[in-house]
């Protein structure tokens, strides 16, 4: 009995011992793991400071509204903006050309709504000939209301000789056309054209008038009627001769031009009517002399004194 107790004794010891050393290491592990949890609390990461491509960010909703199309819109958001007029073109319209050749053509419109255009409105091909073009292209520019601009369109004459049309229309950014005037009507182009081993003949196509009055009412001394004489020509003419012809016989002085290509131009004449004059109706009209004589339509009014 005696010969055990100091076994037991040393067993004892060496027990107590080694849960000493387990405490000491369980407690190292634990002081360890929390110094390099701050560690990396301390240390920046790549998540907060990207790289040099950065991480391309979530969309928000905010985002997501902003990016609507316009055509999703109602179609009354733009029931204002469809007016517009038709200022000037060029080339004027029966302007000749070859079979084959291109060409420009301009219509300046301008812009009568309410509404800024922007480049998401279109000309859009409404019917007749295409010559060549697209069925449709974007406005040029921004057009604020009141303004005008010029849109272009590179053309083809056809190939075949004949005359063509090809009309064409204005179209908001939710898809409504809408075209020129109280009518909405399209604008279009009209060429002829002559074969490529023709000789073009060219001269003058339309001939429209604008009529003054000064004074607009009653009679004055001396009374003015001004008239204003907008000419198109299909092509270059060496020389051309007009005059303005009135209806008690007299003639204004002659005009003596060279056209170097297809144009419009602007002529005015001004007949005065002493107040002592016959009263009654009267005309004026525009008229070739040179190289054929011809005789356009009139403009008519009546003098009176009122």
């Amino acid at each position: 009995m005696k010969r055990t107790f100091p076994l037991l004794s040393l067993l004892l010891m060496l027990g107590l011992m080694l849960g000493a050393c387990g405490t000491a290491d369980n407690e190292s592990t634990i002081a360890t793991a929390v110094a390099l949890t701050v560690q990396a609390q301390a240390t920046p990461t790549s998540e907060v400071f990207p790289s040099a491509t950065p991480r391309a960010p979530a969309t928000s909703p905010t985002s997501t509204a902003l990016a609507v199309s316009p055509t999703v819109n109602p179609s009354i958001s733009y029931a204002n903006c469809m007016a517009a007029a038709l200022v000037s073109e060029n080339p004027p319209d029966k302007t000749v050309f070859v079979a084959g050749n291109s060409f420009l053509k301009t219509w300046r419109i301008q812009n009568n709504s309410d509404c800024t255009w922007t480049t998401d409105y279109k000309i859009i091909f409404w019917n007749g000939d295409l010559m060549g073009g697209a069925y449709s292209y974007n406005f040029p520019q921004f057009l604020p209301p009141g303004e005008s601009a010029d849109v272009s369109i590179l053309l083809a004459a056809p190939d075949a000789a004949g005359t063509y049309r090809g009309e064409w229309k204005l179209q908001t950014p939710s898809g409504q056309n809408f075209g020129v005037g109280p009518s909405q009507i399209p604008f279009w182009t009209e060429i002829v054209v002559v074969g490529a081993n023709e000789t073009p003949t060219y001269g003058i196509t339309s001939v429209t008038y604008d009529l003054e009055r000064n004074p607009l009412t009653g009679c004055s001394t001396n009374n003015w009627y001004t008239v204003t004489a907008h000419v198109s020509f299909s092509g270059p003419m060496s020389e051309v001769i007009l005059w303005f012809e009135h209806s008690d016989g007299g003639e204004s002085k002659k005009i003596k031009l060279e056209i170097t290509e297809a144009t419009t131009m602007d002529f005015t004449d001004e007949w005065k009517f002493h107040i002592a004059d016959a009263q009654g109706p009267k005309w004026i009209r525009l008229a070739q002399v040179f190289p054929t004589y011809i005789a356009f339509d009139k403009v008519n009014f009546t003098f009176e004194c009122k």
